[in-house]
């Protein structure tokens, strides 16, 4: 690669640069991150209201690349003698609109945000079998578990059964 190629390359990675909105990404992601926290506590509220579970928010600081520090809530979980912290990693990750780990005792699960107009396709043309991923044009992100199998990783959707089931995973290993 010549100097001059090295130059156009630089010049064409800062007009994709500026060209991107980063503070409403951030704002984006922010939003999620509140949704999600939304959820969880809705579910937890039962145990709240029966002073057998309490829940509080701290900040902390997130570094991105392009969007720079930034101050995001964590959550932390207190019942029965455990400690369960719900964590932001960032927006910027490959494969994911964003990550939150939720970590216990015994494990820690992730939950991130996926399109969910994704669509997996499978052709069988004459017994050979091709596979394609086929998207729409606007995403539409929902959070889910990620799901560690043997040799795979799964996704499950995010909902009350499938939070509780996670949250036992991390407190009972």
């Amino acid at each position: 690669m010549s100097k001059k190629d090295f130059e156009e390359m630089l010049n064409k990675h800062e007009t994709v640069k500026s060209d991107i909105d980063w503070d409403k990404k951030k704002q984006e992601w922010l939003n999620f991150v509140q949704q999600f926290y939304d959820e969880v506590g809705q579910w937890l509220k039962p145990y709240v209201d029966q002073k057998k579970l309490k829940y509080d928010y701290h900040e902390i600081n997130l570094t991105e690349e392009y969007i720079g520090t930034y101050t995001v809530k964590a959550m932390n979980i207190s019942f029965a003698g455990q400690q369960v912290k719900l964590e932001p990693i960032g927006t910027l990750l490959i494969g994911t609109k964003g990550r939150i780990d939720m970590e216990g005792a015994r494990g820690r699960v992730q939950f991130i945000l996926a399109d969910g107009n994704k669509v997996n396709v499978s052709i069988s043309i004459k017994g050979k079998t091709k596979k394609e991923n086929q998207e729409r044009k606007e995403p539409d992100w929902t959070w889910k578990i990620v799901l560690k199998e043997q040799r795979r990783i799964a996704y499950d959707d995010f909902n009350e059964e499938s939070f509780f089931n996670a949250l036992m995973e991390i407190i009972n290993g």
